[in-house]
């Protein structure tokens, strides 16, 4: 893919995040509407309205390209798809904690070549596009080099009950044995930005089905940062299809997370 290609493709991807950014913060704390899908799992109208302006702006702009949303999907039987996450963290989007993020990345034959996330609450701009690095704003992303058995390593585990990977136990004893700040932040784009930012070392994903719209744009923005995403095995993996969790980390680590979590996975 030329260049100015790859980079027209990021500005579109960077004007639809603010977009969605606004959309967001329009109903943030409100009395928003809110019901329940398929698995339990929250979804309101600002998720299906900044989905369904996703789908509406790559259908006029690039018509043959397909999108994959978490609430809506357009398929053109592309090799070009836009994977969309409209409100990743919903539901602290609704308690009016204010943790949630938009993602959006273009993934091309299973693998993102360009991804963008944005933050509306510190509004964080986290662009980047393969072998052209990855930015916050006009900052360079740069993954920090501290290791695990460092006091101030800190790894972010997101999982709840009904996710194939229970990934509960082997938080707490991560933390008991290596000492680490294991936090739950309620949205694991944002936490996987800061992996991308260097406050974080890692994050840790039990999603599956349907989920790989929280990592796709974490997949570019992490590794153009200098850091590691793979599968909870540590294989590499499509991201326009079910995933098998996700660990995102600073390289330095990935392969001791990789092997601690091996025995955890196959409970």
């Amino acid at each position: 893919m030329k260049l100015k290609q790859k980079k027209d493709f990021q500005r579109f991807a960077e004007k639809l995040a603010t977009q969605a950014g606004e959309i967001i913060m329009r109903y943030f704390d409100t009395e928003i509407t809110k019901r329940l899908k398929e698995g339990e799992e929250v979804v309101t109208i600002a998720d299906e309205k900044i989905n369904n302006m996703v789908i509406k702006e790559v259908e006029r702009t690039y018509p043959t390209h397909s999108v994959l949303g978490e609430e809506a999907s357009n398929d053109k039987q592309s090799d070009l798809v836009w994977v969309c996450d409209p409100i990743d963290g919903t539901i602290p989007f609704t308690q009016g904690v204010p943790v949630s993020t938009f993602s959006l990345a273009l993934v091309e034959d299973g693998m993102p070549i360009v991804g963008v996330v944005y933050d509306p609450y510190t509004k964080r701009l986290y662009s980047g596009a393969k072998e052209l690095g990855a930015h916050v704003n006009s900052k360079r992303l740069q993954v920090s080099d501290r290791k695990l058995n460092n006091k101030q390593t800190t790894i972010d585990v997101e999982w709840w009950p009904q996710a194939e990977f229970n990934l509960g136990l082997f938080a707490y004893n991560l933390a008991m044995e290596t000492g680490a700040y294991v936090p739950v932040l309620g949205s694991t784009v944002n936490a996987s930005c800061y992996v991308g930012y260097g406050t974080y070392e890692a994050c840790l994903f039990a999603g599956s089905k349907g989920k790989c719209v929280d990592i796709a744009a974490i997949k570019i923005l992490v590794e153009e940062a200098g850091g590691k995403v793979t599968d909870l095995f540590g294989n590499e993996q499509r991201y326009d299809q079910d995933i098998k969790g996700a660990i995102v980390s600073n390289g330095v680590i990935h392969d001791e997370i990789v092997r601690r979590l091996k025995p955890y996975l196959s409970k």
